[in-house]
């Protein structure tokens, strides 16, 4: 049944119990090669645009946003208007 030992350091007491588990006859031991950490390179950044790019609505679009605004905003008058018993006239 084959282990993996990894030792993530190069202190004195982890060559100790490398060169230890190397004189094991049934131990293997094999040096990896330490990668070179890269370095952060500049990424291009392309500058968000000054002002959202949306599609114009047309005048028709507007008018039926606003109606159904002033339908949603009725309704919800109406429900606190009920919940709170305010009396409001609506």
């Amino acid at each position: 049944m084959p282990y993996i030992i990894t030792v993530l350091n190069d202190s004195p007491q982890a060559l100790a119990y490398v060169k230890e588990a190397e004189t094991l006859d049934f131990v293997k031991v094999t040096k990896t090669k330490e990668t070179k950490k890269k370095t952060a390179t500049k990424a291009k950044v392309t500058p968000a645009p000054a002002e959202p790019i949306f599609e114009e609505e047309t005048q028709e679009q507007y008018e039926m946003i606003m109606a159904l605004s002033k339908e949603t905003n009725r309704a919800i008058a109406h429900k606190i208007n009920k919940i709170k018993n305010l009396n409001l006239p609506l």
